[in-house]
């Protein structure tokens, strides 16, 4: 069940994204809060990846899931030409470090109106968002979010099945007793008096 609804939900945020369109070039003149020179000048290639949720420099796929969500994520994966064409272009017109362009489009493909909104604000009234490529909660407390992702490992992948089963497991009764708006109460639990099979002398 867990897995089907991951699936879903990765699916419909890939079909909204598909459908939604947006101009994320909208004019505006380089600033400082949103481009800058930085450390986290790396290139674009896959060499470069670290993969890590706790490394700051990492530019992989696994820092836009961990910013910005499931939408920029799955353009990453399904369409890596056009996200790979907005981070150039980003690039070009700002001038920015390929760490600031991304991020900004991680932040486009997630929120195309909120960024445009933000991206005016930033020109025209001089807006200070905060530094794009500040380092997430998850970096700022490395200690923390690795117990907390263990326990949470723990709770819902192993200690939580393995309740559920000690208890029976899930048995759904709709296969058997049906759905109805007023369901009553018998000797063998809640039933439909719609049902066929139904026992009045079965009510308590």
């Amino acid at each position: 069940i867990m897995h089907a609804s991951t699936i879903f939900v990765f699916f419909a945020a890939t079909t909204l994204l598909l459908s939604s369109e947006g101009n994320a070039f909208a004019p505006a003149s380089p600033h400082a809060a949103s481009c800058r020179s930085s450390a986290l000048t790396v290139s674009g290639n896959r060499e470069s990846w670290t993969f890590n949720p706790l490394d700051v420099n990492d530019l992989s796929p696994v820092d836009t899931l961990f910013r910005r969500g499931v939408i920029p994520f799955s353009v990453r994966l399904f369409q890596e030409q056009r996200y790979e064409e907005a981070v150039l272009e980003f690039m070009r017109k700002d001038g920015c470090d390929r760490a600031t362009a991304q991020r900004n489009m991680d932040a486009f493909f997630n929120d195309p109106s909120g960024w445009v909104v933000k991206r005016g604000r930033i020109r025209d009234l001089g807006e200070d968002f905060g530094d794009i490529n500040a380092p997430t909660g998850v970096q700022k407390r490395p200690v923390f979010s690795v117990l907390w992702a263990a326990f949470v490992f723990w709770f819902f992948l192993s200690f939580l099945p393995t309740r559920v089963g000690e208890l029976g497991g899930i048995q759904p009764s709709i296969p058997e007793n049906g759905m109805c708006k007023y369901p009553v109460r018998t000797v063998d639990g809640l039933k439909c008096r719609e049902r066929d099979a139904f026992d009045e002398f079965s009510m308590i």
